[in-house]
Protein backbone atom coordinates (compact mmCIF):
# COMPACT_ATOMS: atom_id res chain seq x y z
CA UNK A 1 0.00 0.00 0.00
CA UNK A 2 1.29 3.34 -1.14
CA UNK A 3 0.89 5.61 1.79
CA UNK A 4 -0.23 9.25 2.41
CA UNK A 5 0.80 12.04 4.56
CA UNK A 6 -0.44 15.84 4.60
CA UNK A 7 2.78 17.74 4.73
CA UNK A 8 3.12 21.88 5.12
CA UNK A 9 5.58 24.07 4.47
CA UNK A 10 5.69 26.88 6.71
CA UNK A 11 7.64 30.43 5.32
CA UNK A 12 7.16 34.04 6.87
CA UNK A 13 4.53 34.90 3.77
CA UNK A 14 3.02 31.79 2.48
CA UNK A 15 2.46 28.35 3.48
CA UNK A 16 2.66 25.74 0.77
CA UNK A 17 0.10 22.24 1.77
CA UNK A 18 -0.07 18.28 0.12
CA UNK A 19 -0.77 15.43 -0.20
CA UNK A 20 1.99 13.14 -0.51
CA UNK A 21 2.68 9.41 -1.18
CA UNK A 22 5.64 7.43 -0.22
CA UNK A 23 7.17 7.82 -3.81
CA UNK A 24 7.08 11.30 -3.77
CA UNK A 25 4.11 12.29 -5.64
CA UNK A 26 2.20 15.27 -4.75
CA UNK A 27 -1.49 15.88 -4.93
CA UNK A 28 -3.95 18.50 -3.55
CA UNK A 29 -1.54 20.62 -3.65
CA UNK A 30 -2.29 24.98 -2.34
CA UNK A 31 -1.10 27.39 -0.18
CA UNK A 32 -2.06 29.81 2.14
CA UNK A 33 -1.23 33.19 3.14
CA UNK A 34 0.80 32.92 6.68
CA UNK A 35 -0.65 35.86 8.02
CA UNK A 36 2.55 36.32 10.48
CA UNK A 37 1.20 39.47 12.26
CA UNK A 38 -1.87 37.33 14.01
CA UNK A 39 0.60 34.58 15.57
CA UNK A 40 1.86 31.53 15.64
CA UNK A 41 -1.70 30.13 17.92
CA UNK A 42 -3.73 31.49 15.40
CA UNK A 43 -1.83 29.94 12.76
CA UNK A 44 -1.78 26.55 13.74
CA UNK A 45 -5.69 26.87 14.58
CA UNK A 46 -5.99 27.87 11.09
CA UNK A 47 -4.22 24.66 9.37
CA UNK A 48 -5.69 22.48 12.18
CA UNK A 49 -9.14 23.83 10.54
CA UNK A 50 -7.70 23.18 6.52
CA UNK A 51 -6.12 19.40 7.78
CA UNK A 52 -9.44 18.55 9.35
CA UNK A 53 -11.03 17.36 5.85
CA UNK A 54 -7.88 16.31 4.34
CA UNK A 55 -7.48 13.83 6.66
CA UNK A 56 -10.74 12.40 7.10
CA UNK A 57 -11.35 12.56 3.60
CA UNK A 58 -7.97 10.94 2.10
CA UNK A 59 -7.74 8.71 4.94
CA UNK A 60 -3.98 10.19 5.95
CA UNK A 61 -1.91 8.00 8.11
CA UNK A 62 0.05 11.01 9.24
CA UNK A 63 1.31 14.78 9.10
CA UNK A 64 4.67 16.36 8.52
CA UNK A 65 5.98 19.80 8.77
CA UNK A 66 8.89 21.97 7.14
CA UNK A 67 8.76 25.20 9.18
CA UNK A 68 10.67 28.17 9.68
CA UNK A 69 12.97 28.18 12.79
CA UNK A 70 15.09 26.01 14.80
CA UNK A 71 13.35 23.02 15.75
CA UNK A 72 13.93 21.11 18.92
CA UNK A 73 14.31 16.99 18.23
CA UNK A 74 11.49 15.00 19.81
CA UNK A 75 9.24 17.43 20.63
CA UNK A 76 9.06 19.26 17.81
CA UNK A 77 9.07 23.01 19.27
CA UNK A 78 9.83 25.84 17.87
CA UNK A 79 12.99 27.06 19.78
CA UNK A 80 14.59 30.13 17.80
CA UNK A 81 14.80 32.02 14.72
CA UNK A 82 11.32 32.17 14.25
CA UNK A 83 11.20 36.08 14.86
CA UNK A 84 8.72 36.17 11.11
CA UNK A 85 5.50 34.83 12.76
CA UNK A 86 4.56 36.99 15.82
CA UNK A 87 4.24 34.49 18.98
CA UNK A 88 5.69 31.30 17.19
CA UNK A 89 8.77 31.01 19.44
CA UNK A 90 7.96 27.90 22.20
CA UNK A 91 4.92 26.41 20.39
CA UNK A 92 5.24 22.80 19.18
CA UNK A 93 3.16 21.73 15.90
CA UNK A 94 4.18 18.32 16.84
CA UNK A 95 2.49 18.72 20.49
CA UNK A 96 -0.87 20.07 18.88
CA UNK A 97 -1.60 18.51 15.83
CA UNK A 98 -0.87 15.20 17.48
CA UNK A 99 -3.40 16.26 20.42
CA UNK A 100 -5.84 17.32 17.52
CA UNK A 101 -5.48 13.83 15.09
CA UNK A 102 -4.05 10.95 17.15
CA UNK A 103 -1.54 10.71 14.20
CA UNK A 104 2.28 11.02 13.98
CA UNK A 105 3.59 13.90 13.16
CA UNK A 106 7.15 15.08 12.24
CA UNK A 107 8.53 18.52 12.36
CA UNK A 108 11.49 19.68 11.22
CA UNK A 109 13.36 22.68 9.74
CA UNK A 110 12.35 23.95 6.11
CA UNK A 111 16.30 24.02 4.76
CA UNK A 112 17.17 20.35 6.13
CA UNK A 113 13.86 19.44 4.35
CA UNK A 114 14.87 21.16 1.23
CA UNK A 115 18.18 18.73 1.71
CA UNK A 116 16.91 15.98 2.30
CA UNK A 117 13.96 16.71 -0.82
CA UNK A 118 17.09 17.15 -3.17
CA UNK A 119 18.21 13.48 -2.21
CA UNK A 120 15.29 11.84 -2.56
CA UNK A 121 13.98 13.80 -5.95
CA UNK A 122 16.35 16.26 -6.46
CA UNK A 123 20.42 16.93 -7.24
CA UNK A 124 21.52 14.76 -4.63
CA UNK A 125 20.07 11.50 -5.43
CA UNK A 126 22.73 8.64 -4.94
CA UNK A 127 25.02 11.09 -3.01
CA UNK A 128 25.55 9.79 0.14
CA UNK A 129 27.50 13.57 1.78
CA UNK A 130 26.35 16.92 0.70
CA UNK A 131 25.47 19.79 1.78
CA UNK A 132 22.68 22.03 0.38
CA UNK A 133 22.58 25.53 0.56
CA UNK A 134 19.88 28.28 -0.29
CA UNK A 135 20.98 31.79 -0.84
CA UNK A 136 17.90 34.34 -0.41
CA UNK A 137 17.52 37.67 1.71
CA UNK A 138 20.03 34.80 4.29
CA UNK A 139 22.01 32.00 3.89
CA UNK A 140 20.60 28.41 4.86
CA UNK A 141 22.16 24.96 5.13
CA UNK A 142 21.55 21.38 5.27
CA UNK A 143 24.14 18.72 5.95
CA UNK A 144 23.44 15.26 4.97
CA UNK A 145 25.78 12.32 6.23
CA UNK A 146 26.68 8.90 5.76
CA UNK A 147 22.87 9.40 4.38
CA UNK A 148 21.51 10.60 7.78
CA UNK A 149 20.68 14.46 7.89
CA UNK A 150 22.91 16.24 10.38
CA UNK A 151 21.59 18.27 13.35
CA UNK A 152 23.96 19.03 15.63
CA UNK A 153 23.84 18.82 19.37
CA UNK A 154 21.39 21.78 19.64
CA UNK A 155 19.31 21.07 16.43
CA UNK A 156 21.38 24.29 14.66
CA UNK A 157 23.72 22.57 12.68
CA UNK A 158 23.27 24.44 9.07
CA UNK A 159 23.38 27.59 10.43
CA UNK A 160 26.24 29.47 8.74
CA UNK A 161 24.89 32.28 7.39
CA UNK A 162 26.10 33.57 10.69
CA UNK A 163 29.80 32.86 9.61
CA UNK A 164 32.17 35.44 10.10
CA UNK A 165 33.71 36.36 6.15
CA UNK A 166 36.21 39.34 6.14
CA UNK A 167 34.76 40.93 9.16
CA UNK A 168 31.27 40.55 8.26
CA UNK A 169 28.15 38.02 9.21
CA UNK A 170 28.40 36.17 5.74
CA UNK A 171 24.99 36.23 4.51
CA UNK A 172 25.06 39.82 4.85
CA UNK A 173 27.50 40.39 2.06
CA UNK A 174 26.96 37.09 0.21
CA UNK A 175 23.21 35.94 0.02
CA UNK A 176 21.29 37.90 -2.29
CA UNK A 177 20.26 40.60 0.22
CA UNK A 178 23.87 40.80 0.78
CA UNK A 179 24.57 41.81 -2.84
CA UNK A 180 22.31 44.63 -2.31
CA UNK A 181 23.93 45.26 1.15
CA UNK A 182 27.49 45.30 -1.49
CA UNK A 183 26.26 47.73 -4.11
CA UNK A 184 24.96 50.15 -1.57
CA UNK A 185 28.34 50.24 0.58
CA UNK A 186 30.19 50.63 -3.69
CA UNK A 187 28.18 54.02 -3.81
CA UNK A 188 25.19 52.51 -5.97
CA UNK A 189 21.23 52.76 -5.71
CA UNK A 190 20.33 51.87 -2.20
CA UNK A 191 17.09 50.87 -3.58
CA UNK A 192 18.43 47.89 -5.92
CA UNK A 193 18.23 44.33 -5.16
CA UNK A 194 19.55 41.72 -6.36
CA UNK A 195 18.26 40.95 -9.86
CA UNK A 196 18.63 44.49 -10.75
CA UNK A 197 22.55 44.53 -9.88
CA UNK A 198 22.64 41.53 -11.25
CA UNK A 199 21.21 42.73 -14.95
CA UNK A 200 23.40 45.79 -14.41
CA UNK A 201 26.11 44.21 -14.35
CA UNK A 202 25.37 41.34 -17.04
CA UNK A 203 25.07 44.66 -19.22
CA UNK A 204 28.31 45.66 -18.73
CA UNK A 205 28.15 48.06 -15.82
CA UNK A 206 31.53 48.41 -14.78
CA UNK A 207 30.76 49.43 -10.90
CA UNK A 208 28.11 46.62 -10.87
CA UNK A 209 30.52 43.81 -12.52
CA UNK A 210 32.81 44.85 -9.40
CA UNK A 211 30.25 44.45 -6.49
CA UNK A 212 28.90 41.39 -8.17
CA UNK A 213 32.93 40.09 -8.61
CA UNK A 214 33.31 41.05 -4.85
CA UNK A 215 29.97 39.46 -3.52
CA UNK A 216 30.72 36.10 -5.62
CA UNK A 217 34.22 36.12 -4.00
CA UNK A 218 32.68 36.45 -0.98
CA UNK A 219 30.54 33.56 -1.44
CA UNK A 220 33.23 31.61 -2.53
CA UNK A 221 34.93 31.85 0.71
CA UNK A 222 32.47 30.85 2.61
CA UNK A 223 31.90 27.86 0.70
CA UNK A 224 35.81 26.89 0.84
CA UNK A 225 35.26 26.95 4.47
CA UNK A 226 32.95 24.23 4.33
CA UNK A 227 33.93 22.18 2.13
CA UNK A 228 37.47 22.24 4.63
CA UNK A 229 35.08 21.50 7.00
CA UNK A 230 32.16 18.72 5.92
CA UNK A 231 34.49 17.33 3.05
CA UNK A 232 31.22 16.84 1.21
CA UNK A 233 31.08 14.98 -2.59
CA UNK A 234 28.24 17.56 -3.66
CA UNK A 235 26.60 21.72 -2.78
CA UNK A 236 23.05 21.72 -3.83
CA UNK A 237 23.05 25.20 -4.44
CA UNK A 238 19.58 26.80 -4.15
CA UNK A 239 16.95 29.59 -3.68
CA UNK A 240 16.69 32.50 -5.34
CA UNK A 241 20.03 32.58 -7.43
CA UNK A 242 18.99 29.46 -8.92
CA UNK A 243 18.24 31.62 -11.87
CA UNK A 244 21.47 32.66 -12.84
CA UNK A 245 21.48 28.96 -14.14
CA UNK A 246 25.03 26.90 -15.46
CA UNK A 247 26.99 29.86 -16.13
CA UNK A 248 26.55 30.80 -12.11
CA UNK A 249 27.79 27.87 -11.45
CA UNK A 250 30.85 28.18 -13.85
CA UNK A 251 31.82 31.41 -12.48
CA UNK A 252 31.38 30.16 -8.45
CA UNK A 253 33.58 26.55 -9.65
CA UNK A 254 36.40 29.44 -11.49
CA UNK A 255 36.08 31.52 -7.67
CA UNK A 256 36.49 28.49 -5.83
CA UNK A 257 39.23 26.92 -7.72
CA UNK A 258 41.34 29.83 -6.96
CA UNK A 259 40.64 29.63 -3.09
CA UNK A 260 40.78 25.94 -2.68
CA UNK A 261 44.24 24.11 -1.46
CA UNK A 262 45.16 21.74 -4.50
CA UNK A 263 44.32 18.79 -2.60
CA UNK A 264 40.93 19.72 -2.26
CA UNK A 265 40.06 21.14 -5.81
CA UNK A 266 38.19 18.93 -8.00
CA UNK A 267 36.17 17.17 -4.98
CA UNK A 268 33.71 18.70 -4.50
CA UNK A 269 30.38 18.98 -6.93
CA UNK A 270 28.11 22.21 -7.57
CA UNK A 271 24.70 21.72 -8.42
CA UNK A 272 21.65 23.79 -8.54
CA UNK A 273 18.86 22.47 -7.03
CA UNK A 274 16.33 20.36 -9.27
CA UNK A 275 13.68 19.25 -6.14
CA UNK A 276 11.46 21.92 -7.55
CA UNK A 277 8.72 23.90 -6.02
CA UNK A 278 7.65 21.28 -3.33
CA UNK A 279 10.59 21.14 -1.87
CA UNK A 280 9.56 21.78 1.53
CA UNK A 281 6.20 19.30 1.46
CA UNK A 282 8.70 16.52 -0.37
CA UNK A 283 11.54 16.83 2.33
CA UNK A 284 9.02 16.78 5.35
CA UNK A 285 7.65 14.21 4.18
CA UNK A 286 10.46 12.07 3.15
CA UNK A 287 11.55 12.77 7.27
CA UNK A 288 7.61 11.36 8.43
CA UNK A 289 8.74 8.20 6.17
CA UNK A 290 12.02 7.53 7.59
CA UNK A 291 10.77 7.78 11.55
CA UNK A 292 7.86 6.07 10.28
CA UNK A 293 9.22 2.88 8.84
CA UNK A 294 6.78 0.01 9.44
CA UNK A 295 3.86 1.98 7.94
CA UNK A 296 5.75 2.27 4.65
CA UNK A 297 6.40 -0.34 2.41
CA UNK A 298 9.59 1.00 0.43
CA UNK A 299 13.19 1.17 1.13
CA UNK A 300 13.93 4.58 2.53
CA UNK A 301 17.74 4.73 3.52
CA UNK A 302 19.70 7.13 1.20
CA UNK A 303 21.96 5.35 -1.47
CA UNK A 304 25.36 4.54 -0.86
Amino acid sequence: MNERILAFDVGGTLIKLGVVDSIGTVTHARQVATQASQGGESMLSTLVDIARPLIEQQRLRGIAFSTLGIIEAGSGTVRGAADAISGYLGLSPKRQFESEFELPVVVENDVNCVAVAEGWRGAAQGVANYIALTLGTGIGGGIVINGQLHHGAHAAAGEWGYMIVDGYRWEDVASLRGLANLAAQAGAATDLDARQVFSLSDQGNALYSQVVDRWRKLLAVGMVNLIYAFDPQRIIIGGGITGRGPVFLKELQMELDTLLHPDFKGLTELALAAAGNHAGLLGAARCWFQQNPLRCPYPLAFPN
